[in-house]
């Protein structure tokens, strides 16, 4: 982004955000599926609901804030390399084998929860920049504030979920 910062400025990153959370969505709806556990496949696919969610209506706001042409936007220039590894990340969950994973492989794969979780972490961390980008920007858009915060409550609460399920699986109490 230029040092100030221009409405093409933040519809360029809402877009950027709208991409990244459609690969989580996916990420999370593939561990769901290979989850054996009903409770935590449950649990996973609420967290899938809320970036499909995420997705759209961080594409709205884009849209809403300036028309992009996706084409001459550079999402891994734009976001850094947090842009690179969490796509990675995700594309690689979302496209693993539909082998069932049972609660101790879940163990075994505990740094994919914890990478996921650290994508929660810096999806609310960007959106909180992207509120205080607004208001440098001069744009006075109450309802775009509003759904971003709307999205980082949603992100804190999945953080809360995943480390519930960290601490579930590891004290082994499923």
């Amino acid at each position: 982004m230029s040092s100030r910062l221009e409405k093409s400025d933040i519809a360029q990153f809402l877009f950027c955000s709208s991409i990244l959370e459609e690969q989580v969505y996916k990420a999370y709806e593939s561990l769901a599926d290979r989850v054996t556990n009903i409770q935590i496949s449950k649990l996973l696919r609420s967290i899938a609901a809320d970036s499909k969610k995420h997705s759209l209506l961080l594409e709205v706001l884009s849209e809403s804030v300036e028309k992009v042409n996706p084409s001459e936007i550079d999402c891994g220039k734009m976001m850094g390399d947090a842009w690179s590894k969490l796509e990675k990340l995700a594309k690689a969950e979302a496209y693993s084998t539909t082998e069932k994973l049972n609660l101790f492989e879940l163990v075994d794969n505990m740094s994919t929860l914890e990478s996921y979780l650290g994508e929660e972490y810096l999806s609310a961390t960007q959106l909180i920049l992207t509120v205080l980008s607004l208001k440098e920007s001069g744009l006075e858009q109450d309802q775009i504030k509003s759904i971003i915060e709307w999205i980082i409550e949603d992100e804190e609460r999945h953080v809360k979920i995943i480390q519930a399920i960290s601490t579930t699986v590891t004290k082994g109490n499923i």
